[in-house]
């Protein structure tokens, strides 16, 4: 909900010229509504409504759904970071590297999500074909 409302508030912010602070804030709050809110409420829904099998149900958090929260979070604040300044600062390899490493967290946890739905999905994929 916080990106929600941030990504909101941001797009408030830029709209109204009097309070705009002339940077490019676009990418910044469509990350927040689109990576950071609508991205986790279906990561969230999709692990809650697919259940790991019972033996595995002895750890009630998963390790991986834990570094896809941390990995995909930890991309969009430095993106967030990042994004407005390459039009200020063109060039600079530090935003560079920001951006690229933040590109890089949200790669990995797509992917740490794949390696956590697919084991619970994929069963009753099989059980709906036969």
């Amino acid at each position: 909900m916080a990106y929600l409302v941030l990504g909101i508030f941001l797009f408030l912010i830029d709209s109204i010229p009097v309070l705009s602070i002339n940077m490019n804030l676009l990418p910044v709050y469509w990350h927040m509504i689109a990576l950071g809110w609508i991205t986790q409420v279906i990561i969230g829904v999709s692990i809650w409504m697919f259940p790991r099998k019972k033996k595995d149900r002895k750890n009630l958090e998963s390790p991986v759904a834990w570094g896809i929260f941390w990995t995909l979070n930890s991309g969009l604040i430095l993106r967030f970071l990042a994004e407005p300044f390459p039009v200020l600062y063109s060039g600079t390899l530090l935003i560079q590297l920001i951006t690229v490493l933040s590109v890089l967290l949200q790669l990995t946890a797509a992917v740490l999500y794949l390696i956590e739905i697919w084991p619970r999905v994929k069963p009753r994929m099989q059980t709906a074909r036969g």
